[in-house]
């Protein structure tokens, strides 16, 4: 596995633990509703953060072009 990749995994697991916990002070403190909500966001943020860092990595690849010899 890719150093890349496993920063991603890493990231995402990270979000999606800090989503639920979220979501837990959430119910305590605000109510089911906003415990959705908060949660809901998170996930989102997550998943647009990972897209983003796909999306980077593809750019950043090498594109490598050849160059005809004139004679």
């Amino acid at each position: 596995m890719e150093r890349n990749q496993a920063q991603l995994i890493a990231v995402s697991l990270i979000n999606t633990l800090t989503a639920i916990s979220i979501g837990y002070l959430g119910v305590q403190v605000f109510g089911r509703n906003t415990m959705y909500t908060i949660t809901t966001s998170m996930f989102g943020l997550g998943t647009g953060g990972s897209m983003g860092q796909i999306l980077v990595e593809k750019r950043q690849q090498r594109v490598v072009q050849t160059q005809s010899k004139q004679q």
